[in-house]
């Protein structure tokens, strides 16, 4: 009868609050996963976290982390310009990596880590909750079985308030060279990530965008327009002027019907059956949590790339179309400074 294989120990380097939802991730995993090491360049902070799970090992400085052999797997939540440099040292000492979205804030760099990893055959996955959240796993349901038909029109909405963040002139929020950019870098891989999982990808993206907080180097609000690779069209919305809590929509019109989700709702999912449906149908399996949906959409998805390094298995969500949301990043960003539609390869062109 083989050993049973020990468990994963966690390093989770970076302490923002969404590190809460990864804790619990790690928690609700104890057959096969342990936190062991913690690092935050607030040296107080990873011990205070430490004295509420099981008293890890605290560290400031990340290569000394890496030092730590019992650490075999690491989670990375820090600045998006900290993600390429921090993630390939990682790799390069033989760890699993789970790190927070963008992948980088360069594509090529990006497809860089993807490579290294799969060259020493080690498990990375960015940290996309989207593919988590039980109303789009309902809505890939409904595509799949083709209840909307031939998809016409699809909008995404991202929004609520990092104001307060962004006028903080020692925030990376607002800083060009922390954040790589504003809510196009920030969100924007969320929703191209989204659009290639449900719809395949897109064709081409015209962006708009503004800057409403002075304080700010980089851009609030975006609207971003375009063709699906399928030819319907898309228009995603991103603010983060939003004075509500913050919620996702997504709306998606086909030719025999439509879905219509929104986080704030109650129900969150509507499915429309055609014109003449004035009494729409919640989906039963998506629970109205307008407070935690997000939060456990994190926990999932830890819990998903947990079990993914200890049973050896490819992550849920795919690196490479990680790599292709950031390719489609760089190209919004083509489109502002042109002021014109950008084409948008599709994955088999850039890799």
């Amino acid at each position: 009868m083989p050993m049973k294989q020990e468990r994963l120990q966690v390093g989770i380097i970076g302490l923002g609050p969404l590190t809460y939802a990864h804790q619990q991730g790690v928690t609700e995993s104890p057959d096969i996963a342990a936190l062991a090491a913690l690092c935050d360049i607030d040296l107080l902070k990873a011990q205070d976290r430490a004295a509420m799970c099981g008293e890890p090992r605290c560290y400031t400085d990340y290569r000394e982390l890496l030092k730590d052999r019992d650490v075999d797997t690491v989670f990375i939540m820090l600045p998006h310009h900290l993600h390429y440099e921090v993630a390939k040292t990682c790799l390069e000492h033989g760890k699993h990596v789970l790190m927070e979205k963008p992948l980088t804030i360069v594509a090529r760099e990006g497809l860089e880590l993807i490579e290294l990893a799969k060259k020493k055959g080690l498990t990375f996955m960015v940290a996309e909750n989207t593919r988590f959240m039980k109303a789009y796993i309902e809505a890939e349901k409904l595509l799949r079985e083709e209840r909307l038909g031939r998809i016409m029109l699809v909008r995404t909405f991202i929004a609520g308030t990092e104001v307060h963040r962004m006028r903080d002139a020692s925030n990376w929020k607002g800083r060009k060279q922390g954040s790589g950019g504003g809510v196009i870098m920030d969100s924007g891989p969320h929703t191209f990530y989204l659009l290639k999982w449900l719809f395949g990808g897109i064709r081409d993206v015209q962006t708009y965008a503004e800057k409403l907080t002075q304080e700010s180097e980089v851009e609030d609000n975006t609207v971003m327009v375009g063709h699906l690779a399928d030819g319907g069209l898309f228009t995603s919305q991103v603010s983060f002027t939003v004075e509500a809590p913050w919620t996702e929509r997504l709306e998606i019109y086909g030719s025999t019907g439509s879905l219509i989700i929104d986080q704030l709702c109650n129900p969150p999912a509507l499915f429309y059956a055609g014109e003449e449906d004035f009494y729409p149908k919640s989906l039963p399996d998506v629970p109205f949590d307008n407070i935690l949906w997000k939060y456990y959409s994190v926990v999932d998805e830890v819990k998903s790339f947990l079990n993914s390094v200890y049973h050896h298995a490819p992550p849920e969500i795919d690196p490479l179309d990680a790599y292709y949301a950031i390719v489609a990043v760089e190209k919004a960003y083509e489109s502002l400074a042109l002021g014109r539609p950008v084409a948008v390869p599709g994955l088999k062109e850039v890799v």
